[in-house]
């Protein structure tokens, strides 16, 4: 009997179907990439969002350039990888991915401007045409224009990310048409330091007033910020405000009960006309109050049917007390449980 035959047959099976797995998978991973299923080619990738319109070049052009670049094709823009000849072996393999630049270049144009630009042999001629057609170089018009704008630009009452936002946008505009000049590496790093500080001053300028404290500890900042640290430490403090504001609503409710005036989330406060020695405890009063209150329609002016209009706060504005209750807000929550246990 044989090496074979004395292998019984449910192991030769079982070692069958192991080695037809192992080659199928020295098979599988022999292919080439191209052939890999989870691969893609380059023309299937996502697209540049951003369109060329005609007035937005330089924000265009620096996002095609970061996209063209993370490709590893900028060369066949800006000249680096010029063509071969014709008859080079290579041509081909260059033509492919030249034209595969060309698509990504015209579908980022808008629709209307696609016409002027799709006959281009080449993409590195689509794109020095779009650069002459639309960018205006170091055009002095433009840049007063740029530095008018971010010098009047205020926040006005608006959100800080916004204000920020609009400046950067300015500045780098700024930045693209008039660059860095020195060539020294330390005159270019000092040149930065002074613009990074005259936009921290101009960023402070432009903030509310509320922010006042605020913008005294920026320029108190050892060593000296950057605009994007300044903005985040003035953005802590707008977020501060924003929640202490909205702790102190959420006591007026308390505050008021503790003065004696009668309310709730959704009502204007009665207004209690009465002097120190007149007295409120004398139920009889008070039920002669409610009972004449609730007899007549209401204030007029607030909707409260507590009070009329001739005791609305809206009406005859609010009393110095009411102020005061701002600050006392802390004391105020200390005695709402004693407030609420009152018959």
């Amino acid at each position: 009997m044989t090496d074979s035959e004395k292998v019984p047959l449910k192991e030769r099976g079982a070692k069958a179907i192991l080695e037809d797995l192992t080659a199928s998978l020295k098979k599988f991973l022999v292919q080439p990439h191209a052939q890999n299923p989870t691969s893609f080619p380059e023309s299937s990738t996502t697209q540049i969002d951003i369109k060329l319109d005609g007035n937005n070049y330089g924000l265009w052009s620096q996002v095609v350039e970061i996209y063209i670049s993370g490709k590893d094709k900028l060369g066949y823009i800006n000249g680096d990888l010029p063509p071969p000849s014709p008859t080079d072996p290579g041509f081909r393999k260059w033509k492919t991915k030249d034209s595969t630049v060309r698509g990504w270049l015209i579908n980022s144009l808008d629709p209307s401007l696609i016409s002027n630009f799709i006959r281009f042999p080449t993409a590195k001629a689509i794109w020095d045409s779009i650069t002459t057609t639309f960018f205006d170089g170091k055009d002095t018009s433009q840049v007063y224009d740029l530095k008018r704008r971010v010098t009047r630009m205020k926040q006005d009452g608006g959100p800080i990310e916004k204000y920020y936002n609009g400046l950067q946008g300015i500045w780098r505009e700024i930045d693209f048409r008039r660059p860095n000049p020195m060539v020294c590496a330390a005159d270019i790093e000092k040149y930065n330091l002074t613009i990074q500080e005259d936009r921290v001053y101009l960023f402070l300028d432009g903030l509310d007033d509320r922010l006042d404290n605020v913008r005294a500890d920026v320029l108190q900042m050892q060593p000296f910020p950057t605009v994007e640290q300044a903005y985040a430490r003035v953005r802590r403090e707008e977020l501060r405000q924003a929640v202490m504001l909205s702790n102190l609503d959420s006591t007026h409710a308390v505050a008021m009960t503790l003065k004696g005036v009668q309310t709730d989330s959704r009502q204007i406060p009665t207004l209690q006309l009465s002097k120190p020695g007149d007295s409120f405890d004398d139920g009889r009063n008070r039920t002669a109050q409610k009972t004449r209150i609730s007899k007549e329609s209401g204030c007029t002016k607030c909707g409260n049917p507590r009070h009329t209009v001739e005791k609305c706060f809206l009406v005859h504005g609010y009393p110095e007390w009411w102020k005061e209750l701002k600050a006392r807000k802390q004391a105020g929550r200390g005695k709402a449980a004693m407030v609420t246990a009152e018959p």
